[in-house]
C-alpha cells in the first residue's frame, strides 16, 4: 500500500532506481514491438504491403488518442497512482507474450498478419492506457528541481536496455533465419521482460495527489472540463503544433528501413540490427545531453531535437551510402528520444496542474489526425506510386521535411517552462 512521503527528495534514488530497473527491462523488449524496424522487417518478410504496415501505425495512434482518456478518468479520483501504474503495464506485457506463444505453437504464414493485428491491437490498447498514468507518476515522484534529472536517469536506463535489446536482436537475426517460429520466440521473451519490469515499480515511493474536487463525477464532464482547459491554454496548443515533428520522425523511422533495403543496398540484417542499435545510441546520447547539460535551457535543448530531425531528413533525401544510413539512424534516435525525454515535464509545466494525467490523455486525441493520418497516408502513397520506384520515397521524405520546417513557427512562439528549482509558471490561459 502506498504511503505519504513528505519530502520526495529523501527518496530520490529509491524512486529513480526503481523506475530505472523497470524501464531497463521494458527497454530490452521495446526494440521488438515499438520504436524499431523489427515489426516492419518481419511483416515485409511475411508479404505484407506498405499500406498494411501503415495500418499498424494507425492502430497504435488511435489507441493512444482514445484509450488514455479512460485510464486518466478512472484514476483521477485516486490520490495514489502506484498500484494502477503497475497493473496497467501488466496487460500489454501479457498481450505480447500471447502473440509469441501463438506464433510458436500455431504459426502459419497465411495467418501471420491477422494474428499480429489482433494481439498488437491489444498491446496498443494496454500500452495506451498505461501512458498517462505512468507519465504522471514518474513526474510526481520527483520534486520540480529534480524532475528532469530523475527522468534523465530513468530514460538512460530505458535506452541502455533498448541498446542492449537491439544488439541482442541484431545478433539473433544475423545468426538464425527469419521465420514465424523465431519471431514468436522474440515476442515471447520481449513480453516477459515487460512483465518483470512492470513489477519493479513496487519499490518506489509517492506523495498523495491533490484531487481536483471541482470536476464532475461523469466521464463526459471530466472530458469536457479538460478539453476546454487545453483549448484555452495557448502554451499547450503551440506545443502540440510544433510536436507534429515528432510524428514525422516516427513515420520516417517506420518506412526508412524498407527504403534503405530496397533502394540503398542496405542488407536486411543491417536494417533490422544496426539501425536499431544506432537509434538507441542516439537515444542515450539525447538523454545525456538533454538531461545533464544544465547550461542550456529547455528551449535550446528542444532546438537540438528539431535540428536533428531536419538534418536526418536532408541526408535521407540526398545520400544513399551506408555511412549516411548509420548517421541517419543515430539522428532519428536522438530526435525521437529527446522529445520523449522532455515531453512529461514540459506538458506538466504548461498544464499548470498537480495531476497532469488528463493532459497526457487528451492531447494525443487532439493529435489523432496527424498521428494516425501520417503513417496510413504515407503507406498508401508508397503503394499507389510504387511504379516510380525510389522516386516515391523522395516525394514522401520531401513532404515530411517541409512539415518539420513548418513546425519551427509555433516552436519559436512557445514560452517554455523554467526549471532547476525555480517556480514553474501557471498555464498560459487564453
Amino acid at each position: 500500500m502506498s504511503e505519504k512521503v513528505e519530502n520526495p527528495d529523501k527518496y530520490f534514488w529509491q524512486n529513480a532506481l526503481g523506475a530505472l530497473f523497470s524501464e531497463f527491462l521494458w527497454g530490452l523488449g521495446l526494440p521488438v514491438v515499438l520504436e524499431s524496424t523489427f515489426v516492419t522487417v518481419f511483416l515485409s518478410y511475411s508479404g505484407v504491403s506498405n499500406s498494411e504496415i501503415g495500418l499498424v501505425g494507425m492502430i497504435l495512434s488511435i489507441s493512444f488518442a482514445v484509450v488514455p482518456f479512460f485510464s486518466a478518468y478512472f484514476t483521477s479520483r485516486m490520490p495514489y497512482k502506484k498500484t494502477p501504474t503497475i497493473w496497467l503495464q501488466v496487460f500489454p506485457s501479457i498481450s505480447i507474450m500471447l502473440l509469441g506463444l501463438c506464433y510458436i505453437f500455431f504459426g502459419k504464414h497465411n495467418s501471420v498478419y491477422p494474428v499480429f493485428i489482433l494481439f498488437y491491437s491489444l498491446f496498443s490498447i494496454g500500452l495506451a492506457s498505461t501512458v498517462p498514468v505512468w507519465q504522471n507518476y514518474i513526474v510526481k515522484i520527483f520534486t520540480p528541481k529534480n524532475c528532469v534529472r530523475g527522468i534523465s536517469i530513468i530514460m538512460i536506463g530505458q535506452n541502455i536496455g533498448k541498446l542492449l535489446g537491439g544488439t541482442i536482436l541484431a545478433i539473433f537475426l544475423a545468426s538464425v533465419k527469419m521465420s514465424i517460429y523465431n519471431a514468436g520466440i522474440i515476442f515471447l521473451l520481449s513480453g516477459t521482460a515487460f512483465l518483470v519490469g512492470s513489477l519493479c515499480f513496487i519499490i518506489t515511493r509517492e506523495n498523495k495527489d491533490m484531487v481536483d474536487s471541482s470536476i464532475t463525477e461523469s466521464a463526459v464532464g471530466y472530458f469536457l472540463h479538460y478539453i476546454k482547459h487545453i483549448l484555452n491554454n495557448r502554451g499547450i496548443l503551440l506545443y502540440l503544433l510544433q510536436d507534429i515533428e515528432f510524428n514525422v520522425v516516427v513515420v520516417t523511422i517506420t518506412f526508412y528501413a524498407r527504403y534503405a533495403v530496397d533502394w540503398c543496398s542496405v542488407p536486411i540484417s543491417e536494417a533490422a540490427g544496426a539501425f536499431i542499435i544506432l537509434l538507441f545510441v542516439g537515444a542515450v546520447s539525447a538523454n545525456l545531453i538533454l538531461g545533464f547539460m544544465k547550461k542550456f535551457n529547455l528551449k535550446v535543448r528542444y532546438a537540438f531535437i528539431k535540428i536533428s530531425s531536419v538534418i536526418a531528413l536532408l541526408l535521407v533525401l540526398f545520400l544513399k551510402e551506408i555511412f549516411a544510413f548509420y548517421v541517419i539512424s543515430f539522428l532519428l534516435g536522438f530526435s525521437r528520444s529527446g522529445r520523449v525525454h522532455l515531453y512529461g515535464p514540459l506538458v506538466k509545466g504548461l498544464s499548470g496542474l498537480d495531476d497532469a494525467s488528463p493532459y497526457y490523455a487528451i492531447t494525443p486525441f487532439l493529435m489523432l489526425p496527424v498521428s494516425a493520418g501520417l503513417p496510413v497516408g504515407a503507406g498508401f502513397l508508397l503503394d499507389m506510386l510504387s511504379g516510380k520506384k525510389a522516386g516515391v520515397y523522395s516525394v514522401l521524405f520531401a513532404v515530411l521535411l517541409m512539415a518539420v520546417i513548418l513546425t519551427f513557427v509555433p516552436f519559436l512562439k512557445l514560452k517554455f517552462p523554467v526549471e532547476h528549482g525555480k517556480e514553474i509558471p501557471k498555464a498560459e490561459i487564453l
